[in-house]
């Protein structure tokens, strides 16, 4: 079987198949490239051109069943030497191309340190504006430590597995190794990615008693629920067995892999946007001055970024996903991953960040000048103290009042200088106009 001049698709495909086949049968030489063991099998061939079973045994240290199922998928044992010394032949021209991990690292990098300073504000401002941190906020922060775990795992393999684009630059024992980090992965990103949305559906509910509110969080929570455990099962369970590394010649898989997880991607794109949208509704029918609403609107609309990156990531799944002759593009699906799991805890942090500019950078929200507006305070804090007048001020004619300004004695007589009092406003409403600002009554 001469080289050909050019080598096709087919011939990668075949090559790729060859050193991989190879690489299981040969356990002697399981720390050794695949490639390698081609040429060490060439130079067995081309001093023992008629090798009989046990001497193939001998020289790859292979099971006898492995070897038996060998020869009958290839019909001769012919073959298997022929295949061998075609690939010796052409193997100065098979493309050698490093992987593309290192697109990962800077992504894996930024994100972290930003995703880790923003969940600090967020703590921050919950415990020193909300008066605590909720249960919804600690289900982010296993979130956010959920997406370290997988951008950490990811980074690994990026760096020290998958530093090649072709089966052929790869060991067995690292070809087996990237199986298990790809279930690993497959496995932890719809986990991840629940528990980042679990923590807005819990945050959506505690905004109002309103039934349809709660009935909407429950039905969507089911949904991304019940879609994450597909996913889950499927990655788990496409293979059988499991570990179908471990019997390369007689596991089965589904063949049909990239549409599962095609599918189950655009159900979870379409729980991102439900979860992203769902509080619209109930913002747009407050009572706010317009700049306020939206500024609201605003700050709940921000998921649309990371839905954008499940969309180049389902991509990035339909382009790369079971690449023909090698894996060196996985690291690009794990880097829209990445960015996608990262963007979703930002983007829903945005309230409790906007609460800390509300409170730190008024200006920069223009939510008006220092100066009091005595009208304003004359007119709705008569009964007001000398002492609690000092601390407001008028914010588009609404009296704002810091509460670490505030004694306990003051409280009274503020709430019956304010036209609207805590206890009048709806939690949606407080969620948007406090919105875990140092206003009094921040119910977030």
């Amino acid at each position: 079987m001469g080289p050909p001049v050019n080598l096709t698709q087919a011939d990668l495909n075949l090559a790729a198949s060859i050193t991989i086949n190879l690489g299981f049968l040969a356990r002697n030489f399981y720390d050794s490239k695949t490639l390698d063991v081609v040429s060490a099998f060439a130079g067995f061939y081309n001093t023992t051109p008629n090798a009989t079973n046990t001497e193939i045994l001998t020289f790859s240290g292979a099971r006898p069943r492995d070897l038996d199922i060998l020869l009958e998928m290839l019909g001769r044992r012919e073959f298997l030497r022929d295949s061998i010394l075609w690939l010796d032949a052409v193997a100065d021209r098979l493309p050698r191309m490093p992987g593309s991990g290192h697109i990962l690292v800077p992504v894996f990098a930024v994100f972290t340190v930003l995703t880790t300073i923003i969940i600090a504000l967020r703590l921050w401002s919950r415990q020193t504006i909300a008066g605590g941190v909720r249960a919804y906020d600690w289900i982010m922060v296993f979130g956010y430590f959920m997406t370290l775990v997988y951008g950490s795992s990811a980074l690994y393999h990026a760096v020290n597995i998958n530093t090649a684009s072709q089966f052929w630059d790869y060991s067995w024992n690292e070809i087996a190794l990237q199986q298990i980090f790809y279930i690993a992965l497959d496995i932890l990103y719809p986990l991840t990615a629940l528990t980042i949305k679990s923590s807005l559906l819990l945050f959506y509910y505690t905004l109002s008693p309103a039934r349809y509110l709660r009935w909407s969080v429950w039905a969507t929570f089911g949904f991304t629920f019940a879609t994450a455990a597909t996913v889950v099962l499927y990655s788990i369970f496409k293979c059988h067995p499991v570990n179908y590394w471990s019997e390369w010649y007689t596991s089965t898989c589904d063949p049909h892999q990239t549409i599962p997880y095609l599918v189950t991607g655009s159900l979870m794109i379409l729980s991102d946007v439900i979860i992203w949208v769902l509080p619209l509704p109930m913002v747009m029918k407050l009572q706010l001055y317009r700049r306020e609403r939206i500024a609201a609107v605003f700050t709940f609309s921000l998921g649309i970024f990371a839905c954008i990156a499940s969309i180049f990531r389902l991509k990035a799944v339909h382009k790369y996903f079971l690449t023909s002759g090698g894996t060196g593009k996985t690291p690009i699906i794990n880097t829209w991953t990445i960015v996608e799991l990262n963007l979703a805890i930002i983007c829903a942090s945005a309230p409790a960040l906007r609460a800390l500019c509300i409170k730190h950078v008024p200006k920069l929200l223009s939510y008006g000048s220092d100066s009091t507006d005595g009208s304003n305070s004359n007119s709705s804090g008569g009964s007001m103290n000398d002492r609690a007048r000092k601390n407001t001020r008028s914010v588009h004619g609404r009296i704002i009042v810091h509460h670490d300004q505030i004694r306990p004695s003051d409280m009274a007589s503020l709430r019956s200088g304010i036209s609207r009092t805590g206890s009048g406003w709806s939690d949606v409403e407080k969620s948007v106009h406090y919105s875990s600002t140092s206003r009094i009554g921040s119910p977030v």
